[in-house]
């Protein structure tokens, strides 16, 4: 199933501006969107600070958020776990888990996929690419489908790899 969205600064790149200027720029692109939804990217290095992006995206009419857990230190489950508690906890959009081990140098785990599936607002999980081998890649998201509940969407990053995901 395909739904068009616009994806704006995905990995949080957002924090970089001001607090006035996040908010225009969130604006900004809701209204010419033309309709179509706008996820806005919420991560940064402080917990006070993805809590004022998200703040920021929901007044400037963002359909969503989107949070990887940006860190200079190594993460453990239960730090980005809180992270994510504290976020849903005053969100009233959709919140969309980005798992992009890349940028973040943080590896969700299946068990931490659970335990984000359940808290509210939570809606999707976007994973890193899926096996090459069809049969695998199929068996990677049924998988996960077990694990999450069936409320929570599974995105797959990458070209080639969403495809087979």
């Amino acid at each position: 199933m395909y739904f068009p969205v616009v994806l704006l600064i995905p990995k949080g790149e957002l924090r970089d501006l001001e607090p006035p200027e996040r908010v225009r720029a969130a604006r900004i692109a809701v209204e010419h969107a033309d309709g179509v939804p706008v996820i806005v990217g919420i991560g940064a290095l402080r917990t006070r600070h993805v809590l004022e992006a998200a703040e920021d995206a929901q007044s400037a009419g963002a359909a969503g958020v989107l949070l990887a857990p940006v860190s200079y230190q190594p993460l453990t489950d239960d730090e980005v776990f809180g992270l994510f508690e504290d976020v849903t906890a005053g969100l009233s959009v959709p919140l969309v888990v980005y798992d992009n081990p890349r940028t973040t140098r943080f590896t969700f785990t299946d068990e931490l996929y659970a335990r984000l599936g359940r808290l509210p607002s939570v809606a999707s999980i976007k994973i890193p690419g899926v096996p090459a081998a069809p049969a695998a890649a199929r068996a990677r998201i049924e998988h996960l489908r077990q694990l999450l509940p069936a409320t929570v969407t599974i995105g797959v990053s990458g070209g080639a790899d969403a495809a087979r995901g």
